[in-house]
């Protein structure tokens, strides 16, 4: 059977889900229990280190920590321990031999259509938050075949709900159309980017000198606790506090000082990305330049770039079309000719776009 199999059959009987805070079953917590090697008596602590992540969904000012990505530390600093054992070993491996049985004939089975959907990833239901995926259907005489995009949320059991979303399919080809006339309208006027960025700037500017007035009331705080961690050293030479005070209160004055320079962090990486906007903004003109006039002559799998890097999300409510872009242009961007490269639209990495049959003469 296969994890969504498994979900199923556990939905059906009502067996209780592990935290019991949740009514139904979801097939990744499946999947994350049958790999578990915890249930084996082999326990593993160590493995896995806080990193800065590659690409961030949540600015940085309404963090508490920064490093919100997650990687695995080196084999050889795992720390293994002894765990009760509730199934066998060979069970447990036979079970892994199942999942990749199982996936192999998924991969033979699939067949891709995502070249078809420009906004691939990008469209999100608006009225359960959650996203939509490509879908097809072919019409009654099988002549004629249309693309959907629909709500992840019309499958309770892969989203790991009980009752399934009240919203409406959406022609694909009715809404790239849609996006895309307004990303090139976007692209089109020279003046249109200004004009949104000095807004974006005007609206900031009150943030910006809060954000400065913030830094230094930050940086007051953090020169009078290290005036008060040197008093304690010269009381402690002094022989006026004993040494398990000393101890208690430098823990306290260092903790202080760690969260202070978190925050310290946080603001300057928020001033910095106000600040950057003008060179963003001049790439973007370098950007539209490369493009020239030939926009309207990308082929699919170039436009299905340019909309997977500067288009953020794309939220549909009934018949509304709310669409938030992005700059993904931190460094200039380059013409990228070679053809035996990875694959381009990776976020970030814009300037990968290959660019190099564009400037043909136009065909007559």
């Amino acid at each position: 059977m296969s994890c969504r199999q498994l979900t199923k059959r556990l939905n059906e009987s009502q067996t209780p889900t592990p935290s019991g805070k949740r009514s139904v079953w979801h097939c990744a917590t499946v999947r994350t229990i049958l790999t578990n090697r915890v249930y084996t008596g082999q326990a593993r602590y160590n493995y896995r280190q806080p990193v800065l992540p590659k690409y961030r969904k949540t600015e940085a000012t309404q963090l508490s920590s920064l490093k919100t990505g997650r990687s695995y530390r080196p084999p050889q600093e795992w720390v293994w321990s002894e765990a009760p054992a509730i199934i066998p070993v060979d069970l447990f491996e036979k079970a892994q031999l199942q999942l990749q049985r199982n996936a192999a004939v998924a991969r033979k089975m699939y067949q891709p259509v995502s070249r078809r959907y420009l906004l691939r990833t990008l469209v999100k239901c608006g009225e359960c938050g959650l996203g939509m995926n490509a879908a097809h259907q072919r019409s009654v005489c099988k002549k004629y075949e249309y693309l959907y995009y629909q709500c992840k949320g019309h499958s309770p059991l892969t989203c790991g709900r009980s009752t399934k979303c009240a919203s409406r399919r959406v022609r694909a080809d009715r809404l790239d159309a849609v996006v895309w006339n307004s990303l090139c309208e976007l692209l089109r006027t020279p003046t249109l980017l200004p004009q949104l960025h000095q807004s974006w700037v005007q609206s900031k500017q009150h943030d910006l000198t809060a954000l400065t007035a913030q830094h230094e009331q930050l940086l007051q705080r953090k020169r009078r606790v290290e005036r008060q961690s040197d008093r304690l050293l010269e009381a402690d030479q002094t022989e006026i506090i004993t040494l398990s005070e000393l101890q208690l209160r430098r823990q306290k004055l260092t903790t202080e000082l760690h969260h202070l320079d978190r925050e310290l962090q946080q603001l300057t990486q928020s001033q910095q990305q106000t600040l950057h906007w003008h060179d963003v903004i001049a790439h973007v003109a370098h950007f539209r330049q490369l493009l020239g006039e030939n926009l309207d002559r990308l082929p699919f799998a170039d436009r299905q770039t340019v909309a997977q890097c500067l288009i953020k999300k794309v939220v549909v409510t009934g018949e509304h079309v709310d669409i938030s872009y992005l700059l993904p242009f931190d460094h200039t961007p380059q013409v990228y000719n070679s053809n035996d490269q990875h694959p381009e639209g990776t976020p970030g990495h814009f300037y990968r776009l290959r660019l190099a049959d564009l400037h043909l003469p136009p065909p007559s």
